[in-house]
């Protein structure tokens, strides 16, 4: 199980952070704060929507929820949601016809390098496809690739995705602590002294910025 009581997950929209149902509300709000304090540099001013499942907060906890998230980012929050809320939501979408049917535009072809061992210190990688990685990246590697990158371990080097100017790219890594993280023509560091997260992790660009969301979907329902 998570030892992490909310979880992260980048939309269209901007961010949305759910909060574990089976957790105690004051547990969610000391992870969110802990949380935000690691990612702020990658969140910027996006939008926010905090999703709380079936809980029925007050409007006290809404306004503490909102006081954790202005305290610890600088995010901008739109609104507090219930899960039937979001469920009225998606029914309404659905009689309008909305419905978020899966498009081949979406998806992206091209060559990829397999690479089944771990980059050490020194050690580079340039390829002009996707770059996949079956091992970890250690600090002082360096992967440099015009499409995705994909670490099935631990990403600690620097990691350069879209080389050629493609801001669809993405960078995913089982557990994404790089040193350097640049996507295109945009750059972002992971904080210092951020604990490595325990679960797969993307970066991609939105608004002009990285953004980091956990490849996750537990959390939604």
């Amino acid at each position: 199980m998570s030892r992490y009581k909310v979880e992260f997950k980048g939309t269209k929209e901007g961010v949305t952070i759910y909060c574990l149902e089976s957790a105690e509300f004051e547990e969610v709000l000391l992870d969110m704060a802990e949380r935000l304090k690691q990612r702020a540099v990658f969140f910027g001013q996006s939008k926010v929507r905090i999703d709380v499942g079936s809980r029925q907060l007050t409007e006290a906890e809404k306004e503490r929820l909102a006081d954790v998230l202005a305290k610890n980012s600088k995010l901008v929050l739109t609104g507090v949601q219930t899960s039937a809320e979001k469920q009225s939501e998606a029914s309404q979408a659905r009689r309008r016809g909305e419905t978020d049917d899966l498009k081949m535009e979406n998806c992206k072809e091209g060559r990829s390098i397999v690479i089944k061992r771990t980059l050490r210190s020194g050690q580079s990688v340039h390829y002009p496809g996707n770059v996949i990685v079956l091992g970890d990246v250690n600090p002082g590697a360096e992967i440099v690739a015009e499409g995705d990158i994909f670490v099935y371990g631990t990403l600690r080097g620097i990691a350069h995705a879209g080389r050629n100017g493609d801001r669809s790219a993405s960078v995913v890594a089982l557990r994404l602590a790089p040193t350097q993280l640049r996507i295109a023509s945009v750059i972002s560091r992971a904080p210092d002294e951020s604990a490595l997260p325990n679960q797969p992790e993307y970066a991609y660009i939105s608004e002009d910025r990285i953004m980091i969301a956990a490849v996750s979907t537990k959390f939604a329902l």
